[in-house]
């Protein structure tokens, strides 16, 4: 178990570091000169070259690369191309994210499970064929048109829901969710149809092993039956498809953020991008690429010590 979990540590520092350099080389290529943003039109030859031998933007890029690793490894981010300290930036920004993306997971399971075994309490095949369609339907919808349909309905005509905006924790727990509820629900429609259809493989799968058409065969109701034997084995599928949808979560996030003016990690991105703030956005990418490996890697040691399979075949090796 030792060798195991050190050889997921491994992985995942290689995985930081594999990502900090595309996100640094990236992000320097695209950027250009920042003095072009952070200067003024009037600012003189000597002050443009000031700034440039100031900012590093002479040396190689391997050095630049080095800098950047130290800088961020001692959270020393620097401040943004306004002036404000880039660690405060984001430390203000990265709970909304982080609330957006979790509580879309925790919908998208609420939709999903009860609908999964609904689908398959009984043998015809007509709920099933409910289930893909539904599933099917909601993978192709696009976030932004989902958002816009959640705010046309909630927003203006029922009038349930604010249109944008977010309210802090601090200011109470009601109109904290009350404002993330539309966001969280449009992220939540893709994870949503990804789990309905990949968990229901799974669960069918189970449902033809022996053991379950043994337990089946001895009175077992149906509904205890995909409960209690069938999902369990489909548990280390779940933990893939939370980490999974956790990643995609805060991709998707830039656009809910912007559409329901949400001050969070992705309308900040958007914003270093059109600012050409490479220092944020590089900083910012390199956290969100952080958090995603470090879900994936709780995730790939959570269906390690769930699935029994995985822990007898590690022991065999």
């Amino acid at each position: 178990m030792k060798k195991k979990i050190i050889n997921r540590i491994i992985s995942f520092l290689l995985t930081l570091l594999v990502v900090s350099l595309f996100v640094f080389a990236a992000v320097d290529l695209a950027k250009g000169d920042s003095s072009l943003v952070v200067l003024s039109d009037e600012a003189g030859v000597e002050e443009v070259e000031r700034y440039r031998r100031d900012s590093g933007l002479y040396d190689i890029f391997l050095i630049r690369y080095l800098r950047f690793l130290k800088s961020f490894f001692t959270f020393s981010w620097g401040r943004t191309v306004g002036g404000e300290k880039v660690v405060d930036v984001i430390l203000s920004r990265l709970p909304l994210t982080l609330s957006l993306t979790f509580f879309s997971i925790f919908l998208s399971l609420l939709i999903s499970l009860p609908l999964l075994f609904f689908s398959l309490s009984k043998v015809d095949g007509r709920r099933g064929s409910i289930l893909t369609l539904l599933s099917s339907g909601l993978m192709v919808i696009p976030t932004f048109i989902s958002s816009l349909v959640l705010i046309l309905i909630f927003s203006l005509w029922l009038k349930l829901f604010p249109v944008s905006g977010y309210v802090r924790l601090k200011e109470g727990i009601f109109p904290y969710l009350r404002s993330l509820f539309l966001p969280s629900l449009s992220l939540s429609f893709l994870h949503s149809a990804v789990m309905m259809k990949i968990m229901r493989e799974a669960l069918e799968e189970s449902l033809k092993m022996n053991y379950t058409r043994t337990a089946l065969a001895k009175g077992m109701k149906e509904r205890k039956l995909v409960v209690l034997s069938a999902f369990r084995p489909s548990l280390p599928v779940l933990f893939s498809l939370v980490s999974d949808s956790l990643s995609v979560g805060f991709g998707g996030a830039a656009v809910v953020e912007n559409i329901f003016a949400l001050p969070g990690m992705g309308s900040l991105l958007v914003k270093g991008a059109l600012e050409r703030d490479g220092n944020l956005v590089s900083i910012s990418v390199l956290i969100i690429a952080f958090l995603v490996s470090l879900f994936f890697f709780i995730a790939d040691l959570g269906s390690y010590f769930i699935d029994p399979r995985q822990r007898r075949s590690h022991e065999e090796n």
